[in-house]
């Protein structure tokens, strides 16, 4: 079949759905070019693509100036995505862009755009937005590219020439944008993402949930308006958000975000991130308390959808920040001090209840001049059943190492540290390295005795020991069953 024939038999198609065929070919950011590919394959495509207001309602300041009154012209009455991409657009300015699509407020759908630096005058370049509400908006997006810690929050935008936003607006993500929140009095949202936005108080976050119960995602980083809220306080009334399934939080004052989530009720969460410094804070008085114990618990059929080892309590440990992952729950720190972690892991035993004695710890340790030992004493019920080492702990800290897993020389419950591992993941770099680990499975494992004739081997074997990493040497994983027994041992 030629190419004539397979256009034809492809303008066989109703117009309307060949027409929305073709739309969804465009994509939205800079629209011009597949326009114009779409418009040269036969005179009944251009025919239709110059009729129709569906194909020019992307406009998109990437496309220059002229692209834009044409779009804006063509397009009609129908609702118009309004992008401008900041370094992206460098023939047409966010301020000109605003201005050609002002008199077309009414259609605006989405605005996402986009400055590549803070402008001289908010108010001159966001004219359009401050003066007249703009009823159909759906998405508004303002950025400002790179982060300036000097913009003033002192005079912030008024949007919309005062009015509310209009109920049709779900998605709000704001950057750097210093836009007054009060007279929008936001409610309805579906997505929620304020950056580095001063502006906003813990209050004005409380309303706004409040009247947003259908509220799906919301993202909060750097905002230094937000502060714990005094107890007395009516806002701190528990808010339910049935439909939360992310919540993100990074960089945000200690005491304001155990309030959001002391206040905030989210039993259908899948995604809980946090990011924080807790280096100079006693972390389970002014964080993890128990009041916010909650985000721990997910529902029943969501477990196995959040993680494929819903029941493991995964800890890694580096230097330069220390990572909690459980269930969609995944909390990233900056530490100075093996407690730390160990207070952690104390509020999520004390919050996770009678689940915590089936949830075993995997303890993942990397570059770092922490304790080995210390890390691996988690606190009870909690118990470190999977190790993963990398290739860094043998050449840095071999003495640590081998106290994390040799007999120590002062006698516990037990008579050894991680008494109930199950499996191991090691990385090499050298051969010197995998000798050392034979020599350490030896001490622990290999049937040896005491002078008074007692067995001194740990009561519980390994089950699994995975090698990464090179030199993959011949024979290794025979000596190590050897020591092991039945246990699985290979190279991943």
């Amino acid at each position: 079949m030629d190419a004539s024939a397979g256009i034809n038999r492809i303008n066989d198609l109703p117009m309307e759905l060949l027409c929305n065929i073709l739309w969804l070919a465009i994509p939205p950011r800079k629209p011009r070019r597949d326009l114009c590919r779409l418009s040269l394959v036969c005179r009944l495509w251009w025919e239709w693509i110059e009729s129709s207001a569906l194909f020019w309602t992307y406009v998109s300041a990437e496309d220059g100036p002229t692209y834009v009154r044409r779009a804006l012209e063509k397009s009609k009455h129908a609702p118009i995505d309004l992008r401008h991409s900041g370094h992206r657009s460098p023939d047409m300015t966010l301020e000109a862009l605003l201005v050609q699509a002002g008199p077309h407020i009414a259609r605006w759908r989405p605005l996402i755009a986009s400055l590549p630096s803070s402008p001289v005058s908010w108010k001159a370049t966001l004219a359009a937005l401050t003066t007249t509400p703009a009823p159909s908006l759906r998405t508004l997006n303002l950025r400002l590219g790179g982060l300036n810690l000097s913009i003033s929050q002192d005079m912030p935008i008024i949007l919309f020439g005062g009015a509310p936003a209009s109920p049709s607006l779900k998605n709000i993500t704001l950057t750097q944008i210093p836009v007054a929140f009060g007279p929008l009095r936001l409610s309805g949202l579906v997505s929620l993402a304020l950056k580095h936005m001063a502006t906003v108080s813990t209050l004005q976050l409380f309303e706004i949930l409040r009247n947003s119960p259908g509220l799906k995602t919301l993202r909060l980083e750097g905002n230094e308006g937000l502060a714990a809220v005094e107890p007395r306080s009516s806002a701190v009334e528990p808010i339910e958000l049935p439909k939360l399934s992310s919540l993100i939080i990074k960089w945000i004052d200690h005491g304001a975000v155990n309030c959001l989530l002391s206040t905030i009720r989210i039993p259908n969460r899948r995604q809980v991130s946090i990011r924080a410094d807790v280096s100079n804070i006693n972390a389970r008085s002014v964080l993890f308390t128990p009041s916010i114990a909650h985000i721990l618990h997910v529902q029943p059929a969501a477990i196995t959808a959040l993680d494929s080892e819903p029941w493991n309590i995964k800890v890694g440990v580096d230097d330069y920040c220390s990572t909690i992952e459980f269930r969609g729950l995944g909390l990233d720190f900056e530490l100075t001090e093996e407690d730390q972690i160990q207070d952690i892991l104390g509020w999520m035993a004390e919050g996770l209840g009678s689940e915590a004695p089936g949830c075993p710890v995997q303890l993942m340790l990397d570059w770092s001049t922490f304790d080995m030992a210390r890390l691996a004493a988690v606190p009870a019920p909690l118990v470190v059943r999977h190790l993963s080492v990398s290739e860094t702990v043998f050449s840095i800290l071999p003495d640590s190492f081998h106290v994390a897993l040799s007999r120590l020389l002062e006698s516990t419950s037990s008579g050894w540290p991680l008494a109930q591992l199950e499996s191991l993941s090691v990385r090499f770099d050298t051969v010197e390295s995998q000798r050392e680990l034979i020599a350490l499975l030896q001490s622990r494992y290999g049937n040896t005795a005491s002078a008074s004739g007692t067995e001194t081997r740990c009561p519980t074997n390994l089950r699994s020991v995975e090698l990464r990493g090179r030199p993959r040497t011949e024979g290794l994983v025979e000596e190590i069953m050897g020591i092991l027994g039945e246990a699985n041992v290979f190279w991943a």
